[in-house]
């Protein structure tokens, strides 16, 4: 940058830009937030769904030894298919848990990002503000220097008078 400082108006005016770019990446982390708490969410539905899969699964074992053993010649290939299917919805959902886990891993990803540039917006934000009030501090410098010398040239003046 050079030497010279923009105007208080361009310094408040840029200043207002970088609030502006504060407030969308604000919003992008809650979106972001918002996101990873969704996926997590469906993890967990996920793994609960995956648990009561494997416990009707335990439950249907233990039927088969227990109280579905008197009838089981006649109904073993209605065991038999049910066990295949909780085990088949069982691999169906550790699949899907995977998906899920990495959609997670992105969310995580996007959020961290996202807060990144929460982080850059507001460093530029400070920037911005100590520009203005740089800008301000210049402004009355300058308006102080022209009162000064408005004062000594009027007492500079043969018969001028102070007011």
């Amino acid at each position: 940058m050079s030497g010279a400082l923009p105007s208080v108006h361009e310094a408040r005016q840029l200043h207002r830009l970088r609030a502006l770019r504060v407030q969308r990446a604000r919003e992008s982390c809650a979106r972001a937030a918002a996101a990873v708490e969704q996926a997590w969410q469906a993890v967990l539905e996920r793994q609960r769904a995956i648990a009561q899969s494997q416990q009707a699964l335990d439950t249907l074992a233990q039927a088969v030894v227990s109280t579905l053993a008197p009838i089981l010649p006649r109904w073993s290939g209605m065991v038999t298919a049910q066990r295949e299917l909780l085990a088949d919805r069982v691999e169906r959902d550790e699949d899907a848990l995977i998906s899920d886990e990495h959609a997670l891993e992105e969310a995580q990803e996007k959020s961290q990002q996202a807060r990144a540039e929460l982080t850059r917006a507001l460093a530029r934000e400070d920037a911005a503000q100590g520009l203005t009030r740089s800008a301000r501090r210049a402004r009355a410098q300058v308006i102080d220097r022209r009162v000064e010398l408005e004062v000594e040239e009027q007492v500079r003046q043969p018969g001028a008078r102070c007011s």
